[in-house]
Order: structure tokens, then sequence, then C-alpha cells
């Protein structure tokens, strides 16, 4: 098991840029092969759970445990966004098998369940976090924000209350972008660059914003093709289905990749 692990805002402007120096789309889209996992909460299930959320966001702890075991046994390494993003845009080398696990919402199993297994199996992961529930009881505090990222966890963005980025216009990309960003990085002491579209929807209208507000890459769900004119702000990520078996998780891996 191994892990490799501030800005200001102005008027929106064309972008992302951070691609135009040093690869082109088409390299940038080549070479987005990298599995992204998605994990939401992380606990039992309860009798009031839908079976959509038993399916897709409430991953009991027998069975993420089980998945990070299985990643860890065949040979996975976990890498930070910073990582791919270096490979995606200048060629950098990665690690044999790498895989990033990201963390949506902010619930505070992400700071118990999740960092205890992932630091005890040298795994790192991405918590992207919505900023309106700090602080509330069963989410995360700005506390645990910190002690994920001073344990080598990336913190991103998955704006202020989970609005999708169809539903914004005006000032609400202030505050769903950069407002957020600017709590995230103050309570995690790290600067927040990556971000999380809420549903997974993606819109090109926030990529002008997405990029004024520094954001460096953003990642969509279960979407097949990364868009040509932004592909750093259309990244795939695939949900890590609850109950896969460490089996399963590495069979749906194994389809991912070239």
């Amino acid at each position: 098991p191994r892990s490799t692990a501030a800005t200001t805002s102005g008027q929106p402007r064309p972008a992302p840029s951070t691609a135009a120096k040093t690869a082109t789309a088409g390299q940038i889209i080549q070479r987005a092969t990298v599995p992204v996992l998605c994990y939401h909460q992380l606990r039992d299930w309860t009798k009031s759970d839908s079976q959509y959320s038993r399916f897709n966001l409430i991953c009991p702890p027998r069975y993420f445990r089980a998945q990070l075991d299985a990643l860890a046994e065949d040979g996975w390494t976990t890498i930070s966004p910073d990582q791919y993003l270096a490979h995606l845009t200048t060629g950098a080398k990665l690690p044999p098998k790498p895989v990033i696990l990201s963390f949506d919402d902010a619930s505070v199993g992400h700071a118990t369940e999740g960092l205890t297994q992932l630091a005890k199996r040298g795994l790192t992961g991405t918590f992207f976090v919505m900023t309106v529930v700090l602080g509330k009881p069963g989410w995360l505090s700005t506390r645990d924000v910190k002690r994920l990222a001073d344990a080598g966890m990336t913190i991103g963005s998955h704006t202020w209350d989970h609005h999708a980025v169809t539903d914004l216009s005006g000032g609400d990309w202030k505050i769903q972008l950069e407002q957020t960003r600017d709590t995230l990085r103050k309570a995690s002491g790290q600067p927040v660059e990556h971000f999380a579209y809420p549903y997974g929807v993606v819109s090109k209208k926030a990529f002008p914003h997405l990029s004024a507000a520094g954001y460096r890459t953003a990642f969509q769900l279960e979407a097949k093709k990364l868009d040509p004119s932004a592909p750093l702000y259309t990244l795939r990520r695939s949900i890590a289905v609850s109950t896969w078996s460490g089996a399963s998780l590495l069979r749906n891996l194994s389809k991912q990749r070239p």
C-alpha cells in the first residue's frame, strides 16, 4: 500500500489556461486515464436509508475497508489531484496503478472512519467539502478539515451548499466558488485548487468562473468524455458502489484502464 502524495478572483476570463503552455487538449484527454473513485457517507445503513442511497451514497465500514484492502493488496497507489494535473499537463510520470480516492460533501465519517482507514494503509484521499455544513452535527468541523489536511489529504471545494452549477448566476458564483475556497483555505492551511461539481453536473458557463476563482481542475461524475474545450474542468470520476466486494472493485477499475 502506497501513497504519493493563494488565489484572488477578478472578472471571469476564458480558460483554463494551465494546459495551453504545456499540453494540448488532445494530449490531456489521451492522458486522462487514472480512475477517480467517489465516496459519500461512510457509515452503517439505517432503516430509513433508501435503496439508492445504500447503493451509491452510504458505504458501510465493512465494505469500505474491504475495498481499501483490495486496492492495497493489488498494488494500487493513491495520488493527489496535483499529481494528476502534472501528469495531464506535462506528462509527469505516475506510479504504477495510480488511483484517486475522493470523498464528497463533508460528512463526519470522513474524519473518523475515512481518515483512520486511509492512514492505516498508507493511502491518501481528496475531500471535496461543501462549507454550509461545517460545524453542524454529523458533519465536519473546521478542525476536522485541518486534521485531514495535516494528515496529507487534499481539500477541495464542493460549493457552499451543493447547488448544481447549472442553476448559478450573478453573485452566486462568488458565494459558491470563491467564499467556499477562502473558507477551506483558511481552515486547511493549504491552497484550494480542485473542485467537484455537485451531482456531477457540468455546465460550460462554469468554466470561466472556475478559472477566475483559481481552480485548476474540476471533476464531473459518470461521464464518458472530457470536453475538448476544457478537459481539465471535465475530468471523470465514478461512484464506488457501496456493496462492491474488493474483487468487484478491482474488476471495475480494470475496465477503466486503457
